[in-house]
């Protein structure tokens, strides 16, 4: 259920269960009255409550309407004391009691109380109440409802006859219900209200606290926890991106924790590496120095030594100002559309000349249809190119070294393998060579090199698309394979068209 909802139902029982409640407990307490009164006046229920004075006047109705009756059809009666006597029996159990009067004269007092001042003020014969039943109300010296009957004796004199119910003995109980009934709401209110707090604080304010903890925890550096909140509303929404957003954020620190990482292992390697030719430059200037090269063929061969040295330090120098491009994606890329068999040609031109003169067999294997194409940058493909060609020289521990090139047209994907017979990758190493760090992960040897030649490899091939990956057994040899995505030839565009 969505939260505007759930805001929108809350109005609902605030207004209703209030109300019901109160109307239940009024009508309990009345119950409860009734039961402990004899069915007085409070058998009127709520309607007592908001009216007593037309509550009592209901409940001595059926008397008087005896009363009225009698003085129509039967005067005679007000003579009877069995007659009178039982009327005011039954006005006993309504607080009230009967009065009849003769002319001016009390002959008939149903209570032993004495009320003298009261009935002094009796309204007179024909007054305006007479033969009404809504009564009048008496305040003073005493608080009484009176209602009025008037008649004729048979020998012709004026009678009346009054029911006075004395309201002293009658309000107490109405202040006494009114109390509990003013508690009793009061009750209602404080039980409702905790119950919409309790509501709200499950349904809102819990979660919104457990958020808050788990936006402390993040602060804290702790990421490993979620927030659990078993909720689909729009607090749940934003738990489960909450939860998303430290699952991400988790996932980029320890990335760059890595990053940082191999960023020092980097340095450190690529330290190493520029250290060596550094000391060997600076023995053999020292050699110089010191008279050391005393023939001008020891001088030359020093000179050479020194020139190797420097360049060695500058493919180091470059490799890592090129890495840190291609890292950054700030690498200018120039594709454009290159024919797969005629760039090879070329390439394998130059790769077997130069391999012939450090002593390697080359072999080229061609297996792509005439007129392949694919939308690459010749530059960087020749960088990945010569890169893994450098590596087989590099880790060759043969007599006579191997590498050779394999092209292969697939669906829609052109593969080259570069094979070597070097010293191979063992099985556990083989997932991380491509790292840029690989090589200073393995016991340094003497071919030098940054290391990062085949991730820069990696990140070339990605940007145009394809994939990179290797097959190796120790002491066997490595195969590089990447692949190339083709596009159609324009000969073969033209004529689908």
């Amino acid at each position: 259920m969505k939260v505007v909802n759930k805001v929108r139902i809350i109005f609902l029982p605030a207004i209703i269960l209030p109300i019901f409640l109160m109307v239940v407990s009024i009508a309990a307490l009345s119950v409860g009255y009734i039961r402990t009164t004899n069915e007085n006046i409070y058998s009127n229920g709520i309607e007592g409550f908001a009216n007593p004075l037309k509550t009592m006047n209901n409940e001595t109705k059926s008397c008087f309407n005896d009363l009225k009756r009698s003085a129509i059809e039967n005067p005679a009666a007000f003579e009877d004391a069995d007659y009178l006597k039982r009327i005011n029996q039954r006005l006993k159990e309504k607080e009230s009691y009967l009065v009849i009067r003769k002319g001016k004269t009390i002959i008939y007092r149903g209570t032993k109380e004495d009320h003298t001042e009261t009935e002094k003020k009796l309204p007179r014969f024909g007054s305006e109440i007479s033969s009404q039943d809504s009564g009048v109300f008496l305040g003073k010296p005493e608080n009484f409802l009176v209602k009025q009957q008037d008649f004729q004796y048979t020998d012709g004199s004026k009678g009346s006859a009054f029911i006075l119910t004395d309201l002293e003995t009658v309000l107490p109980h109405y202040k006494n219900i009114i109390s509990q009934v003013f508690f009793s709401i009061v009750a209602i209110l404080i039980l409702t209200s905790f119950l919409l707090s309790w509501f709200m604080y499950s349904e809102f304010i819990r979660p919104l606290k457990k958020l808050k903890e788990g936006a402390d925890r993040i602060k804290e550096g702790n990421l490993d926890d979620d927030v659990e909140i078993n909720s689909k509303d729009e607090i749940g929404e934003l738990c489960a991106s909450f939860n998303a957003m430290r699952a991400e954020l988790k996932e980029s620190i320890e990335a760059r924790i890595i990053y940082e990482k191999q960023n020092r292992d980097l340095i450190s390697n690529i330290s190493h590496d520029l250290k060596t030719p550094i000391t060997a430059i600076k023995g053999y200037v020292e050699g110089i120095m010191d008279g050391v090269a005393d023939t001008p063929e020891k001088m030359d061969r020093y000179i050479k030594t020194i020139y190797n040295k420097a360049n060695d330090m500058d493919v180091l120098i470059n490799e890592l100002s090129l890495y840190s491009k291609i890292d950054s994606n700030i690498i200018p890329y120039n594709f454009r559309k290159i024919d797969i068999n005629a760039y090879f040609k070329d390439c394998v031109d130059e790769i077997g000349s130069d391999l012939e003169q450090k002593g390697m067999m080359f072999s080229y294997s061609n297996y792509c249809s005439a007129n392949v194409a694919v939308m690459a940058d010749p530059e960087q493909l020749k960088r990945v190119m010569n890169n893994i060609i450098n590596n087989a020289c590099k880790y060759t521990n043969k007599a006579k070294g191997k590498v050779s090139i394999t092209l292969k047209e697939l669906d829609r994907k052109i593969q080259v393998a570069i094979k070597d017979n070097g010293i191979g990758i063992s099985k556990e190493d083989l997932p991380n060579i491509f790292r840029r760090t690989y090589r200073a992960d393995m016991s340094r040897n003497s071919a030098g090199g940054s290391g990062l030649g085949l991730s820069i490899c990696k990140k070339i091939i990605e940007e145009h698309g394809g994939e990179i990956w290797a097959e190796s057994r120790l002491r066997s040899g490595t195969t590089i394979f990447f692949t190339l995505n083709k596009i159609a030839d324009t000969q073969e565009e033209e004529s689908n068209e």
